[in-house]
């Protein structure tokens, strides 16, 4: 049984229903089939159509990717709202306006020919406000457990000017053999809202082919760029610890939390907000060394009126690169 990644982007000639197929069949040996798949958020953007004003309040935003399975592929359904129920939406690249709203995502599949007593564990869950009700079994007290945002829902009745946008997932270990999962989604500023969070789950037990590294996401690794339309980035850097012949065949990023605040504690209408990966792919240096960028960025483009976003550690996030680890197999193929 093995663990592997792949990442994928979002069409963005349409924002809801937009479909990704995430094949495996290359990476298949005979008999094996896909057992197990997750999908995660390494990106998120909703960004408002260009309509003259392209800054308003916000009605209801959401993500949500609806990952199916194959015995070869995944294939993900992505779906994005942002809306102030009178006529803004967020944008496709059909609206001309080159206000792509869109998600870039990472999938980890269990391959293999059967999965024993819960060896790995992988999949999606939808509309977290706090605990998932049930405990999820896993292999055994000391298997791996991880959660990773996949989707948020926040919703009023009606339109109103935003501070700041939270989503959180996260996984508990109550003891023995099993798993809590809980995911959250806030929005605060003229209303307190409440939404649901959905996350992306992976536990594991003796399976090797891979590691989750974490990116040093603290407040002196972000750089402010000079337009404040463009948000704050981190550059990251990671080296899994690799035995004799094992190199890094794939990776990607997995978003955990994301809190995103306008600046200056401004409540505002906003042009878009955005989190994760700047890249579709991450760089792979010599087989180990995996880097990239990071972005926050939420922003109110009305003139006179124009905020950023509130730098680290007002705003900030956990992520995480999930690497697919290869090694030689006898006769010298890898």
């Amino acid at each position: 049984m093995r663990i592997c990644v792949k990442t994928a982007v979002m069409p963005k000639n349409k924002t809801w229903a937009s479909p990704m197929k995430v094949d495996f069949g290359e990476d298949l040996l005979p008999g094996e089939r896909v057992l197990a798949a997750m999908a995660g958020l390494s990106y998120f953007r909703l960004y408002y159509a260009d309509n003259g004003s392209t800054s308003e309040a916000v009605g209801q935003t959401s993500v949500t990717l609806v990952p199916n399975l194959t015995e070869d592929a995944v294939h993900v359904t992505a779906s994005l709202v942002m809306t102030n129920y009178d006529g803004a939406e967020a944008a496709s690249s059909t609206d001309g306006t080159g206000h792509d709203s869109f998600v870039r995502i990472t999938v980890v599949a269990v391959l293999g020919v059967m999965n024993p007593a819960y060896q790995a564990v992988a999949g999606n869950l939808y509309g977290l406000a706090g605990q998932w009700a049930d405990a999820i079994p896993i292999a055994s007290a000391s298997a791996e457990a991880r959660a990773f945002l996949a989707g948020f829902y926040i919703a009023g009745s009606s339109a109103k000017e935003l501070s700041s946008l939270s989503f959180t997932s996260s996984v508990e270990r109550p003891g023995g053999a099993q798993a809590k999962v809980s995911g959250t989604a806030t929005q605060s500023g003229d209303e307190e809202r409440t939404g649901t969070a959905d996350v992306a789950f992976l536990s594991t037990d003796g399976v090797t082919s891979y590691r989750v590294l974490s990116i040093d996401t603290g407040s002196s690794q972000w750089t402010e760029v000079d337009d404040e339309r463009y948000g704050v980035t981190c550059a990251f850097s990671v080296t899994p610890t690799l035995a004799s012949g094992e190199t890094v065949r794939r990776a990607g990023v997995l978003l955990q939390n994301v809190n995103i605040n306008f600046e200056r504690d401004k409540t505002s209408d906003l042009e878009l907000f955005e989190a994760g990966v700047t890249s579709d792919t991450l760089s792979v240096t010599n087989g180990k060394t995996i880097s990239g960028t990071l972005i926050l960025n939420i922003f109110n483009s009305r003139t006179g009126d124009d905020y950023g976003v509130a730098p680290p550690p007002e705003s900030n996030l956990t992520a995480f690169v999930i690497a697919e680890i290869t090694r030689p197999r006898p006769g010298g193929a890898s």
